[in-house]
């Protein structure tokens, strides 16, 4: 509604546009469910012009997820991660970036790309687990394991972001970034493993935490992410069930 106020509302909200998408496709089929979505945009554009390809990248993770389960739910997730940053960098290309935000943001601007690979890849995570809670069609955000060689990325950008100046930092820095997203989302599944097997006074503890101390969640799970790649907690195996995981 044009209302920074609201924002935190809206993306709340948006986190459940994907997994209506997939229900009204299996439901009501792929001309009443295109038909809807085409209308909602309409009258998003009409409001916020601005907002169209905002929720129009969101609701394209719909189609995207029932696409790619079939490759796995890393595919899947990280998919609609890079549909995300793909949107957000030609909307940036199209609108440009405010004058006030660029002067805010002039020391980390070098660095946007890969923020936005890193905010997206998060939300992926969490409208792909949303989906799967309402639908129950998709493979469990859970089985999300990906490669070693995201420790070899995390540890080399790191410490090439130590060592290096110039153009080489900041390419250290990106690509530190981007493995710091790609970590996060695995320490997400992680932790929402963990998390199904603990008591209800419990998960409503963890819960009360993560709801007033988020950047305390994320650092959780980036560690989580990263230890998950030595002692593979859910005796996964290339990103599929290998026993000991009932979810």
């Amino acid at each position: 509604m044009g209302s920074s106020g609201l924002a935190p509302l809206g993306l709340g909200l948006s986190l459940f546009i994907p997994a209506l998408f997939i229900y009204s496709y299996n439901h009501s089929g792929a001309p009443l469910t295109l038909l809807a979505s085409l209308l909602g945009l309409t009258a998003v554009f009409f409001v916020n012009r601005e907002a169209t390809l905002d929720v129009a990248s969101v609701l394209m993770l719909g189609p995207a997820f029932s696409l790619l389960k079939r490759f796995g739910v890393s595919a899947a997730v990280l998919g609609g991660a890079l549909i995300l940053t793909a949107v957000t960098i030609f909307e940036e290309h199209l609108f440009g970036l405010p004058k006030e935000v660029k002067e805010e943001i002039l020391e980390i601007y070098k660095y946007r790309y890969a923020l936005y690979f890193l905010s997206s890849a998060i939300f992926s995570a969490f409208t792909y687990g949303a989906a799967n809670w309402l639908v129950k069609e998709l493979p469990p955000l859970t089985e999300l394991r990906l490669g070693f060689w995201t420790v070899v990325l995390f540890t080399v950008s790191a410490v090439a972001t130590l060592l290096t100046a110039g153009t080489l930092k900041v390419i250290s820095v990106n690509l530190l970034l981007f493995s710091v997203g790609l970590l996060i989302v695995q320490g997400i599944a992680v932790f929402l493993w963990f998390f199904q097997r603990f008591s209800p006074a419990w998960k409503l503890i963890v819960g009360i935490l993560i709801f007033i101390f988020p950047p305390g969640f994320f650092l959780t799970a980036l560690v989580l992410g990263l230890l998950d790649q030595k002692f593979n907690f859910r005796k996964l195996n290339g990103g599929k069930e290998n026993g000991g995981n009932p979810s």
